[in-house]
């Protein structure tokens, strides 16, 4: 019986020798869903291969960090290194055991469990208590939902950090409001911050619960037992809290539209008659309440035209706790004819009648001087049921031939006539050609002392039809100016196609 005992015991001492230069611990045993786990294995000795973790139960590691320190003992010095790997489970799991290498003997580690919580929401009566409220439970897509999140603290709770995390939203556009409200209830003190946001997509859906680090430095008495250098000299003890979740029901709107809200649109040019190849400065302004961010940029087709679309400018504010803005875009428009600028539409959801609506801007019809003077096609409409007659044929009449004979001054007199037109035609070309050339030569001056890819895009957009090369430059301007694109830009061969 006693050897039974005494080799049980030597078992067991062999056991825990066994164990004894190899050690795993967690972080916490139990950790909030969304939380980082963090696996430690340490070992004693000189030579030590650890595992290879790239994942533990199909979580990845996102990071990994080494520890080593030297203990002296009556003499003998020995060392612990240890690993530690963090990943981010969402159920609770096992962790399984690994093989590490300890001076070329190997050992197993022994197996984890870690448990997964679902976050509770902090209650009335804690000290520290966070909240979300929506301003309203169903609302259609883009239309614009107030979020409030509330921090509330007893008035006899302290703490010396505030950690408060961002609400994040998939199928939703968050906007931070810039405004923060303090005030007292009960006894309660409350911190107030506001979002806008926005659904993107029709469907029920769940706002998950943010959470807030409060930070509570621990006093240890002493000298410095004062909250100015406690706050330097000391660590904090950090306490994780979780607001509520909330569900939103968003209906879906009609004709697939993402726009929502009420709105006027205007469309105003800076002059309706402009020389040829000459830019008319078209400006689309649109306000209203709603989600104003979605309106998309305009690019209208002008036959015969050369368009230049900027990208728009949003300036949006809160107002009575109602989001609106403008929308702001410049268009330039150049042609050698006569052209029509055409209507620009906005189709939208009324927020107020509940329906579809459309709402437009007029024509603008645009005088081009010193171009190609053709016809446009007649703005007169024609129904259907009118019919259009052909012209009539004109009938061609005999006519009898008479013969005078010409007297003999005529001739020079139309002999005058011809050189007088004939001196006139060339000094007029001598004049325009004159005049065209120095026109080219200030351009090319212009060329080279141009500061910046805006001034030398406006000195060539006049003249966008008159060369590739020119057409070329633009492009790569456009793209430097509102693309933040680096093309390099040739002026030598600019200033080539003018001279």
């Amino acid at each position: 019986m006693k050897k039974k005992i005494l080799g049980s015991i030597t078992l067991l001492l062999l056991t825990i020798n066994l164990f004894a230069n190899v050690d795993v611990s967690l972080s916490s045993p139990a950790v909030y869903r969304g939380d980082i786990v963090n696996y430690t294995i340490s070992a004693d000795g000189t030579n030590i291969d650890f595992p290879k973790i790239r994942e533990i139960d199909k979580y990845p590691i996102i990071g990994t960090s080494s520890a080593q320190s030297i203990n002296i003992i009556n003499g003998t010095t020995t060392r612990t290194i240890s690993k530690t790997y963090s990943f981010r489970p969402d159920k609770s799991l096992t962790i399984p055991s690994f093989s590490v290498k300890v001076d070329g003997k190997e050992y197993k580690t022994k197996e984890l469990k870690v448990e997964v919580l679902k976050p509770q929401a902090s209650r009335y009566g804690e000290p520290f208590i966070l909240e979300m409220r929506l301003n309203k439970k169903e609302a259609f897509v883009g239309e614009p939902i107030e979020l409030t999140i509330f921090f509330k603290r007893k008035l006899n709770a302290h703490l010396n950090k505030l950690q408060l995390s961002e609400p994040k939203l998939d199928n939703f556009w968050v906007k931070k409001v810039d405004r923060v409200e303090n005030g007292s209830e009960k006894d309660y003190i409350f911190e107030k911050r506001y979002y806008q946001i926005f659904p993107q997509k029709a469907g029920e859906f769940k706002i998950p619960p943010i959470e807030a680090l409060i930070g509570i430095v621990q006093n240890s008495g002493g000298a410095f037992n004062d909250p100015f250098f406690s706050s330097f000299i000391q660590d904090l003890d950090w306490h994780k809290i979780y607001s509520n979740d909330l569900n939103l029901t968003v209906h879906p709107l009609p004709d697939n539209l993402e726009l929502y809200g009420s709105y006027k649109i205007d469309a105003r040019v800076d002059k309706t008659k402009v020389y040829a190849n000459k830019p008319v400065n078209l400006t689309i302004t649109i306000d209203g309440k709603g989600n104003i961010d979605d309106i998309k940029k305009f690019n209208p087709t002008i036959e015969g035209a050369i368009v230049y679309a900027d990208e728009p400018k949003i300036s949006s504010r809160l107002i009575n706790k109602t989001y609106q803005g403008t929308f702001t875009q410049k268009i330039a428009i150049i042609a050698d004819s006569n052209f029509t600028i055409p209507s620009m539409e906005l189709k939208y959801f009324d927020k107020d009648r509940k329906k579809v609506k459309t709402i437009k801007t007029k024509p603008i019809k645009i005088e081009v001087i010193g171009g190609d003077k053709s016809i446009s096609k007649s703005s007169i409409e024609v129904s259907p049921s009118s019919k259009i007659e052909a012209p009539k044929v004109q009938t061609i009449t005999k006519t009898k031939i008479v013969k005078v004979k010409e007297k003999a001054y005529i001739k020079y007199i139309f002999l005058a006539v011809g050189f007088i037109l004939g001196a006139g035609g060339v000094l007029s070309f001598y004049l325009i050609k004159n005049r065209v050339t120095k026109r080219e030569s200030d351009i090319v001056k212009a060329i080279k002392k141009a500061k910046s890819d805006r001034e030398l895009f406006n000195i060539l957009l006049p003249y966008a039809k008159k060369d590739k090369i020119i057409s070329n430059a633009l492009n790569r301007l456009e793209e430097n100016i509102y693309k933040s694109g680096k093309n390099k830009i040739d002026r030598e061969e600019l200033m080539e196609v003018f001279e």
